[in-house]
């Protein structure tokens, strides 16, 4: 069967592993979308661990045509069948969209990726392209800089078409052809980013292959130069991934600065942990997955006490959030939802301002609750100096446990 004669050369991939993980439900819509039925005698209707066989033996009985197109779907499901992948699931989408809220009822991370890319396979797309990208940051191509917070990035297509001309003239060697340019700008709803993917044409190469004849012949290709940009305006952070040392970001730098930015790029070599503040609309009480439980600390509650977004796009205006401080009263989530503003917490705001509160259990014998108020901006907590040295520690671990707080990756040395 193909599944068990490709399996030695792709051995991470357990396609029985995530046969099991999914529950039945969703293996019904995907063999339904797929024109896929259960062996004879299987009915979707029976226990869920007596359908595993059943689900395995369809699998496995399909032709070869069908094999290989639906086994590569499967290894791109399972890639994503963890918290990294989601997460880039959600980069993928605004706050509140119908696949987030179809999250909330899964009982795994196998079944959201499996249903997103049955139910949006664009959406799948993007966010393999945000964990390619996820993954290239901390490598040999990899360069963060760091400009003053509060960016405007210009990303209209005018601005994309003048930056797609200049970086193809660019890379267009001397009394050579002009080189073809593709560039796809991804936004990064969860982050506050933007992701420019950008293909450069390459020197022309050939290629051996076997043709329709199963013989071997020769093939000119085409192959695609590419480079990642990755623009935190609030933050003023870029994470270049960009191959061929620093003559190729220099070339990307100047057209990026010229049409994205519409300024000189002049970066501040201080390097400091980045802050997305955009994550704070997912809730402030971190999961069990985090490694932090804040009920070990003495904390009873935390909430969003306070919040000020701005508009992504002219005109530009910024909204303050905030609700009253009592440790009963709704936070800023609450009352977006209760006002049905929660677009100012999705699509078109990032938050550049936020107090995070917590509170924790009285102690010997006191009525009140100690609070500790975290106040947040894209360049890092700024009431930090006012902070006991153990409360400190507890901001940062929040922080961190949230995915606002991200620590530069240590660069793997590069060649110049």
């Amino acid at each position: 069967m193909f599944f068990e004669e490709t399996a030695h050369t792709m051995a991470a991939f357990n396609y029985r592993d995530l046969i099991r993980q999914v529950p039945p439900r969703s293996w019904q819509y995907y063999f339904q979308a797929r024109g896929m039925a259960l062996p004879e005698g299987a009915d979707w209707a029976q226990e869920a661990e007596s359908l595993h066989k059943p689900i395995l033996q369809a699998l496995e009985a399909l032709p070869e045509s069908q094999q290989s197109p639906l086994y590569a779907e499967l290894r791109r499901v399972k890639a994503l069948a963890n918290q990294r992948g989601i997460q880039a699931l959600s980069n993928a989408v605004p706050l509140g969209d119908a696949m987030l809220e179809d999250f909330e009822h899964h009982a795994s991370d196998a079944e959201r990726a499996l249903w997103a890319l049955a139910n949006w396979p664009q959406r799948f797309d993007i966010a393999e392209a945000f964990l390619r990208a996820n993954a290239q940051v901390g490598g040999r191509s990899w360069r963060r800089l760091y400009l003053p917070p509060e960016q405007v990035l210009h990303c209209q297509p005018e601005d994309i078409d003048g930056l797609r001309k200049t970086l193809a003239l660019a890379f267009t060697p001397k009394k050579g052809r002009p080189r073809a340019c593709e560039i796809d700008v991804l936004t990064r709803h969860l982050d506050g980013g933007v992701q420019l993917d950008i293909r450069i044409e390459d020197n022309l190469q050939r290629s051996l292959e076997f043709g329709p004849d199963d013989c071997t012949i020769w093939r000119d290709v085409r192959p695609p130069l590419s480079m990642t940009a990755i623009l935190y305006p609030a933050n003023g952070v870029i994470d270049l991934l960009v191959p061929g040392g620093n003559s190729a970001r220099k070339k990307l730098l100047a057209p990026l600065g010229q049409y994205v930015f519409r300024k000189p790029i002049v970066p501040i070599a201080v390097p400091q942990p980045m802050f997305l503040l955009n994550r704070l609309r997912q809730g402030v009480w971190p999961d069990e997955h985090s490694g932090l439980d804040l009920r070990d600390h003495g904390v009873v509650m935390a909430r969003l006490s306070e919040c000020r977004v701005s508009a992504i796009q002219p005109p530009a205006c910024d909204f303050i959030i905030k609700p009253p401080g009592d440790k009963d009263s709704p936070d800023v989530l609450a009352c977006v939802r209760a006002k049905k503003t929660d677009v100012l917490m999705s699509q078109g705001f990032d938050i550049l301002d936020a107090v995070v509160s917590l509170y924790f259990e009285p102690a010997d014998g006191a009525k009140q609750h100690r609070v500790l108020h975290i106040r947040v901006k894209p360049t890092g907590i700024a009431n930090l100096r006012e902070m006991e040295e153990a409360d400190v520690h507890l901001a940062e671990a929040l922080l961190r446990a949230l995915g606002v707080m991200q620590d530069p990756p240590m660069p793997v040395a590069a060649d110049e």
